[in-house]
């Protein structure tokens, strides 16, 4: 079965309008929450740079609870799924 996440619910925790970063957590179907972290460059086009998932849940895709890197694989599709939810900050 392949992993094929879901977002669920995303907020933004955290702006910096001078240098145009800010984070987002998104929590998925399957409990595991992820930190997503994004840059706006000057024509406000918005690219997602790094994600974290948070240690509450283990990893879904490899059973591990600490540190992974199997979210990475999904950064695209997990990152259009919270911008979509929690949108950009203005």
């Amino acid at each position: 079965m392949a992993f094929q996440p879901q977002v669920v619910d995303a907020k933004i925790v955290s702006n910096n309008p001078k240098n145009g970063l800010f984070e987002i957590v998104a929590k998925l179907k399957d409990r595991t929450e992820c930190r997503l972290m994004y840059e706006k460059d000057a024509t406000g086009e918005v690219k997602v740079t790094h994600i974290n998932r948070l240690y509450k849940e283990p990893c879904p895709v490899c059973r591990k609870d600490f540190l992974c890197n199997c979210m990475t694989r999904f950064i695209d599709d997990i990152s259009s799924q919270a911008l979509g939810i929690a949108g950009t900050p203005q």
